[in-house]
């Protein structure tokens, strides 16, 4: 649904400047909710907590395939990006409990690799489906498959383990905060970037093409390419994170995405807007994994499911700055924001240099942060 996002807001005939309502709604909604879906997640395990996120994602995308205006739309938008972050934090939270630190890169990736896998068929079968019945079908058939998604999580063995997380209690948020905010106030200013870099990726193509005069299912399918290479990476990028560091990973992430949008503006063909969406392919890709990553690398041992909640709010801070910031340059003269976001890429490179921990290898199979 994340590239439907913008052309749907498109088609209600507002200006370009707030072309990128949609994706700042859906953001505001990851925002609201992650902050506080950790406790949710310790209370109920992540497998029911997972179940609640799908109810809310169907209702989402059901009410965007019928909504009968922008209002309606918006608020579909909202619950989209509500139940995402419940499912995020779910998801992680799972994986983060049943896996070693020194394998935690390597899951974690694996994870992200196969929501890739998703973004990538989403937008090709979705393309398909808009270009015979139009918008509102791309939503419906996401509601399909997230109706799908809820049959298989009842099937999964861990759903009949009524359990909480193993490695955490319940802890009061205010309390993780407190205990984390040396954190929170450096890397987590590099995770607020870059959640502002990967949002903005998802409006500048379908902006972009828009503005090039391209069809609607011709822009999903170029989504879809830029998804293809995003999927492309999530191994060999888990690899590294555990072998050399997440630097490897995160740094070249953020510079590749600053290239692919810088290069937008400069595309006038299908051909050169998937090049610029090849680029930005890549720098999502080798980024697979790694916020999540860095959050369970920073997560203490009381508390973890809450300050994963946290994490993520830092980055859906981000995804509402990524728009912002595309809106405000649109609204000076288009490509501005376009260069803005790319700035904003070199800016999250050099934070994420400075602030990730240095990385030692204390064994041939359990590398660490010394920090």
């Amino acid at each position: 649904m994340l590239p439907l996002l913008t052309l749907s807001v498109l088609a209600y005939d507002v200006p370009v400047a707030v072309a990128s309502l949609g994706i700042g709604v859906y953001s505001a909604g990851r925002l609201l909710t992650s902050a506080f879906v950790g406790s949710a997640v310790s209370r109920l395990g992540p497998m029911r907590a997972s179940m609640a996120s799908l109810v809310v994602l169907a209702a989402g995308a059901g009410l965007a395939a019928a909504a009968p205006g922008l209002w309606a739309f918006l608020a579909a938008a909202a619950l989209i990006g509500a139940g995402h972050a419940a499912l995020h934090v779910s998801r992680q939270a799972r994986i983060d409990d049943l896996v070693a630190s020194h394998q935690r890169a390597r899951a974690l990736t694996t994870l992200a690799g196969l929501w890739r896998v998703a973004n990538f068929l989403g937008p090709l079968a979705g393309g398909a489906v808009i270009a015979v019945w139009g918008l509102e079908a791309g939503y419906a058939m996401a509601a399909g498959t997230i109706v799908a998604g809820m049959v298989a999580l009842v099937f999964a063995p861990a759903w009949r383990t009524r359990h909480s997380l193993s490695a955490s209690r319940h802890v009061p948020l205010r309390s993780v905060i407190a205990h984390t905010l040396p954190t929170l106030r450096t890397l987590g200013v590099a995770v607020v970037l870059t959640g502002a870099l990967r949002a903005a990726r998802n409006v500048v193509i379908p902006l972009w093409g828009s503005h090039l005069g391209l069809d609607d299912h011709t822009i999903s399918y170029i989504f879809g390419l830029s998804a293809a290479v995003d999927m492309l990476l999530f191994v060999p990028a888990g690899y590294v994170m555990d072998r050399w560091g997440r630097r490897w990973t995160a740094v070249p992430s953020a510079l590749l995405l600053a290239v692919g949008t810088s290069m937008l503006p400069f595309t006038g063909s299908p051909l050169t807007l998937a090049i610029a969406g090849v680029v930005l392919g890549l720098g999502n890709g080798w980024g697979s994994g790694v916020l999540m990553t860095l959050g369970g690398d920073a997560a203490p041992a009381e508390g973890r499911a809450e300050f994963i909640g946290v994490w993520m709010a830092l980055q859906d801070a981000g995804g509402l700055l990524g728009p912002a910031v595309v809106s405000a340059g649109a609204a000076i003269s288009f490509p501005v924001g376009f260069h803005l976001i790319g700035g904003m890429g070199v800016a999250t490179a050099g934070a994420m240099a400075r602030w990730i921990p240095p990385w030692r290898l204390t064994g041939a199979s359990d590398p660490r942060p010394t920090a």
